[in-house]
C-alpha cells in the first residue's frame, strides 16, 4: 500500500491554527473534567493506539483484528463527535456523562428487567 502524501503548502494553515488550538484546548478541558469527575472513573484508562487504525477501524476498513486499546479509542471518538454536535456545554451533567460512558443504556436495561418481572 503506498502512503497518502498531502502537499502542505496547499493546506490554508494560518487559517486553521487557531481552529485546531481552540479545540485541542476545549478537549482537553473536558477530558480533565470528565477524569476528575465521580462518573468519570475507568473513562480514559486506555493505552495509546495509531491515528491511522482509529481511522482505519471508524470507516470499517480493519486491516487486522481491533485491540481492546482501539475499540476504547473508538468509543471516545464517538462520544466526542456526540458532544461536538450539541450545545456547548450538554456534556457536564452527570446523567450525560453516564450516557456517553454506556452506563445510561446498563441502567435502562436493568428497568426494563424489573417492570417484566411478574
Amino acid at each position: 500500500m503506498k502512503p497518502m502524501r498531502y502537499d502542505l503548502t496547499k493546506l490554508p494553515l494560518q487559517s486553521l491554527l487557531k481552529p485546531l488550538a481552540d479545540a485541542d484546548a476545549s478537549l482537553a478541558h473536558l477530558d480533565e473534567r470528565v477524569a476528575q469527575s465521580p462518573v468519570g472513573q475507568g473513562w480514559l484508562d486506555s493505552g495509546l493506539i495509531h491515528l491511522e487504525d482509529l481511522g482505519l477501524h471508524d470507516s470499517a476498513s480493519d486491516i487486522h483484528a481491533p485491540t481492546h486499546d482501539l475499540t476504547i479509542a473508538r468509543d471516545v471518538l464517538k462520544a466526542r463527535r456526540r458532544i461536538a454536535a450539541q450545545p456547548a456545554d450538554w456534556a457536564l451533567s452527570a446523567e450525560v456523562l453516564r450516557s456517553l460512558r454506556g452506563a445510561a443504556d446498563v441502567d435502562e436495561l436493568q428497568g426494563r428487567a424489573k417492570r417484566r418481572r411478574p
